[in-house]
């Protein structure tokens, strides 16, 4: 991989956590948001090779069925529990996660984490030519969607409730599972996932925003 390919796959990344974290008026400390980053890219390992047992042939042509448990069961499934697990041990025992603000800052570093590691697997394998797709949605699709997750995962320790643990879990499934629909099956217009993806942006902006208003 060049320098100018390998530049392509990491700095949007960086870039769109350093957005993220510009955004949360109490940040939180940044070894910590590292290192959930770092262990968000180390969950591509788990996560490709469960999807290599299962979706060698997933494409256009793909029986509809098929293609919603592909994407929903099998893809959206994996990466997600294994950014979970990434998010959890990167994390740790530090108590860090004192609002839901904190676990939606951990869950966006985890997901970019894993964008990251996914867009240098990605760029090596076709080229720089999907760089700036990846650069731009898939970095935030990742980000938001692992967000989401991290922003209940927090309130299910605040508050001691496991049905917001599963909350979010099941949230950053379907939308994850939605988006990649969307884009492999070829059924839906593609404009479709942009709309996804401003909506939850919208979501996550509304979850600063409040923060920021309250503080």
């Amino acid at each position: 991989m060049r320098i100018t390919e390998f530049v392509w796959a990491i700095l949007p990344a960086l870039l769109w956590l350093l957005y993220f974290y510009k955004q949360d008026r109490l940040p939180e400390p940044p070894r910590i948001v590292f290192r959930v980053f770092v262990f968000g890219a180390l969950a591509v390992i788990p996560a490709a090779i469960i999807e290599s047992r299962f979706i060698s042939n997933l494409g256009r042509h793909t029986p509809v069925v098929s293609s919603l448990l592909l994407n929903y069961g099998v893809i959206a499934v994996a990466e997600e529990l294994s950014k979970l697990v990434g998010l959890i041990i990167g994390v740790g025992k530090s108590k860090a996660i004192d609002s839901g603000v904190d676990g939606l800052v951990y869950g966006v570093s985890a997901g970019l984490g894993f964008a990251m590691l996914e867009n240098i697997l990605y760029i090596n394998s076709f080229g720089v030519q999907v760089a700036p797709v990846r650069a731009i949605f898939s970095n935030l699709a990742h980000a938001l969607f692992t967000g989401v997750m991290g922003y209940y995962y927090a309130h299910s320790l605040l508050w001691d409730r496991k049905k917001e643990f599963w909350k979010g879990i099941l949230w950053a499934i379907l939308l994850h599972g939605t988006y990649n629909f969307i884009l492999i099956s070829g059924l839906i217009s593609p404009v479709w996932s942009i709309v996804l993806l401003v909506v939850a942006f919208s979501r996550v902006s509304g979850v600063f925003r409040r923060q920021r208003n309250i503080s």
